[in-house]
């Protein structure tokens, strides 16, 4: 018995209550035994049941097997006898072979005597279609793919009688040719109904015909394939018998309908850009202004139309070759031309545009095609391009030049005005600072915006084209025309100066006429006139009236070109090139900077010298005895002092300077002036006392030479309350400042123990008013005075020397908006 057994029996008696359960629990263990026994046998009986089962289809598939081996040992036999009976097996052949030509003579019968009928059909079916798509765009083609059918089992048809009649005789042949001559006309009419359907490819996409594009490509698809099966099977020798094959699916000869396709859209392509180019033909230039529709058209292909065709056609590519290849084309024989530099440009402003916008593209851009007309020689064209322009620019230049100087010259008509607008810095009545705004109308020389205008005309253009090296070679060139013009003026300022001086030189009034000639300007002889012999007329011929007002013209003119070319051109054009550029474009403003501030310098330093030279008359008495009196002379108007006289000359002039200058040039010339004009006063008195008529002072007079520092009090007093009303607050300080170095001779001239006072004075109040003050303006009131020898002068002028190195190291020079510089480079003869 088993352990489960024993096991359950175990639980069912574990007390002593439960064995009078035996005998119940024998017969519940007799049921059950029977219940089991009786599932055994059925299972057992079903076990038995299905191998029998199996055992029987055994039998019949080994039945079957033997009969299948049977009838192979019978196909064998077949087999064998067959080719052991060679003759049997030829006449068999011989047979079919009979048989297929029938069919295929039968066959051809009846499509050579359809030939014309079929072809008339379609013919009739291609004019339909043909009538249609050239009416509606969006017409799908309906029955493209049945003439595509039809043609292509005439066209096989047509293969095959052309290569089986190549062995027939002339006559034969001839019959065979006018069989199938007709297919011809079938085959232009398809081929113009195709060549249709590829030039509307493009326009039937943007109507959403894409249906017309599929069916296409579908047949351009089957007969690329078909063409390939025709390669193949000539490589392989496989259409070597063709005399009973299936002429209606064979192939014989190739068709080329995808080089088809690729040539009819090209020579779409050439005659829609030949058409822009006709229509522009009276300017070709204005083509490359009028590109956008093949710009949209190459957007249209790669993002739409591509997407639409196979990938391998890469239809993208081959419409933008096309394209690129015309463009190129026409460019060079523009080229070839030799074009004027404008049209040049307008090329190389396309050439970068086209560079640019094919960058933007997807499709893969072949690097020789990224200029339509080609890096290198893109490169001879830029050369030649500036060439040109620098040419142009150096003739035009010299033009210009030209007329400056004949209008500068002979000054017929005043300058022109121009309306400008200026900020002055000033202070107001309590010393704090102000900004004033003024519009003033001040001289200009005639058509003086016309080197800004050419710049401008030339750099925006060349700026358009997208090439730095043609902005920078362009600005290059004009800054060195524009300091040529500088240059040039500075010449005729020289020339213009030395004929006025010629007439109305006032040098012979000075003591050692010849030195203050070479302190004014330098050695270089001036005509010789003879006034007394010569008429008015003729005066004026060599000196015109108005070279004041031009010489103020020419210094507003190149100001105010100075600050446009700072405020506007150089950051206009600088944002136009690449951070490379910059630097060049920098250099080539900042060039004329220098040479416009010497032109500007030139220009006020010559008027400063026309205003100093009328003053010389009155000057020549300074220190002399009709100085000490008053002045009265008869050089000057009856019971005029010569301060008096100054002042209103210099008024007179700078009242009218003021009417027509820029501020900047009106404060700058009469800084000069009083520069000049207090340095001329000093040495040319100092002359006087030392050469001419002038008595050395004696400070121990009593009487007699007294007065000199009550003189040099009285002309300062003059001097100031003169001028001042032409000053602005902010300015006056530099008048006060600057006729301290007159009122200073005074105490100079007079102190007692000089070789202490003047030290002293040196120190604590020359140098702190004229930080650079030169020593010859002590020297020279020294040897102004009676009472000092030589060797105590120029121990005295060693030590100022010594002691303005000592206050240099000490003191720091003032800004140089508060920089006075009358004394700075004093000398006298």
């Amino acid at each position: 018995m088993s352990e489960a057994a024993l096991s359950r029996i175990a639980n069912l008696i574990s007390l002593e209550d439960d064995l009078v359960k035996i005998d119940s629990l024998r017969q519940q263990f007799v049921k059950e035994k029977s219940s089991i026994d009786i599932k055994l046998n059925s299972a057992t009986q079903s076990q038995i049941d299905s191998i029998t089962s199996n055992l029987n289809k055994l039998n019949k598939s080994s039945i079957k097997l033997n009969n299948i081996k049977a009838e192979i040992k019978k196909i064998n036999s077949l087999y064998d006898e067959s080719i052991t009976n060679l003759s049997e097996y030829d006449i068999i052949e011989k047979m079919t072979k009979v048989n297929q030509f029938f069919t295929q003579v039968r066959n051809l019968y009846s499509d050579i005597s359809h030939f014309k009928r079929n072809l008339d059909n379609i013919n009739d079916l291609i004019d339909a279609e043909y009538e249609v798509i050239t009416e509606d765009i969006t017409y799908p083609l309906n029955y493209i793919f049945k003439i595509h059918y039809n043609l292509t089992q005439a066209r096989n048809l047509q293969d095959y009688l052309e290569v089986e009649s190549s062995g027939l005789s002339d006559d034969l042949k001839s019959i065979i040719f006018k069989i199938i001559q007709p297919i011809k006309k079938t085959i232009k009419k398809f081929d113009d109904l195709l060549a249709e359907v590829i030039i509307s490819v493009t326009e039937a996409v943007k109507e959403g015909n894409n249906e017309l594009v599929f069916k296409l490509i579908q047949i351009i698809e089957f007969e690329s394939t078909e063409d390939l099966n025709l390669i193949l099977k000539n490589n392989l020798d496989l259409n070597s018998n063709i005399l009973n094959i299936n002429y209606g699916k064979v192939r014989l000869q190739k068709r080329n309908y995808k080089k088809f396709f690729y040539d009819k859209l090209e020579d779409s392509l050439i005659e829609t850009f030949d058409k822009c180019i006709e229509h522009f033909s009276a300017d070709k230039m204005l083509v490359y202004d009028n590109l956008n529709w093949l710009e949209d058209e190459l957007v249209f292909v790669n993002d739409t139309l591509s997407q639409v065709f196979p990938k391998s056609w890469e239809l993208d590519n081959f419409m933008q070759n096309v394209y690129y290849n015309k463009l190129h084309n026409f460019t060079m024989d523009i080229i070839k031309t030799d074009p004027p530099a404008e049209d040049l440009l307008r090329i190389l402003a396309y050439d970068n545009h086209y560079n640019k916008f094919l960058n933007k593209r997807k499709s893969v851009i072949k690097p020789q095609q990224k200029s339509i007309i080609g890096e290198d020689l893109k490169n001879v064209v830029l050369d030649d391009y500036l060439k040109v322009i620098v040419s142009k620019m150096e003739e035009w230049n010299l033009n210009l030049m030209q007329s400056e100087t004949k209008t500068f010259k002979e000054r017929a008509q005043p300058p022109d005005l121009y309306n400008y607008h200026q900020v002055i810095e000033d202070e107001d009545a309590n010393d704090e600072p102000v900004v004033l705004d003024i519009e003033s109308s001040v001289y200009v020389l005639p058509d003086f915006k016309t080197p800004l205008t050419m710049l401008k005309e030339q750099a925006d253009v060349a700026a358009e084209s997208g090439y730095g090296k043609i902005l920078v070679g362009v600005i290059e060139h004009w800054s060195k025309c524009y300091l040529q013009r500088i240059m040039n003026y500075q010449a005729i300022i020289d020339e213009e100066y030395d004929n006025y001086m010629s007439i109305y030189n006032n040098e012979r009034f000075l003591i050692k006429e010849s030195k203050a000639s070479r302190i004014f300007r330098g050695t270089k002889k001036r005509p010789v006139v003879n006034l007394d012999e010569m008429s008015q007329e003729e005066l004026s011929n060599i000196s015109k009236e108005g070279l004041l007002e031009y010489l103020a013209a020419l210094g507003n003119t190149f100001e105010i070109n100075t600050d446009r070319l700072q405020d506007r051109f150089l950051p206009i054009y600088k944002d136009k090139v690449h951070t490379t550029y910059q630097s060049s474009i920098e250099q080539s403003f900042s060039d004329t900077m220098d040479p416009s501030t010497n032109l500007h310098v030139q220009v006020i330093r010559t008027i400063v010298e026309i205003i100093v030279n009328d003053l010389y008359p009155a000057l020549s008495i300074v220190f002399t005895k009709k100085w000490y009196e008053g002045g009265n002379n008869n050089h000057l108007v009856e019971d005029e002092s010569m301060a008096s006289r100054i002042v209103e000359t210099i008024g007179e002039y700078m009242e009218e300077l003021r009417g027509y200058t820029t501020y900047d040039i009106y404060s700058l010339t009469f800084t000069i002036l009083l520069d000049t004009f207090i340095a001329a006063y000093i040495r040319i008195g100092y002359e006087n006392i030392l050469h001419g008529e002038g008595k050395k002072i004696d400070p121990s007079a009593v009487k007699k030479f007294k007065s000199f520092s009550e003189g040099v009090g009285r002309d300062v007093m003059a001097f100031y309350g003169g001028l001042e009303h032409l000053f602005t607050r902010k300015d006056a300080r530099y008048l006060l400042t600057s006729l301290r170095a007159i009122e200073f001779l005074g105490d100079l001239g007079t102190c007692d123990n000089p070789m202490e006072f003047i030290p002293q004075m040196w120190e604590n109040e020359i140098l702190g008013s004229f930080y650079n003050c030169s020593v010859e303006y002590v020297r020279g009131i020294c040897q102004c005075r009676k009472d000092m020898d030589k060797n105590e002068i120029n121990l005295l002028v060693n030590q100022l020397v010594k002691t303005q190195k000592s206050y240099h190291d000490q003191v720091e020079p003032p800004a140089s908006t508060q920089v006075v510089r009358t004394l700075d480079d004093f000398r006298y003869s």
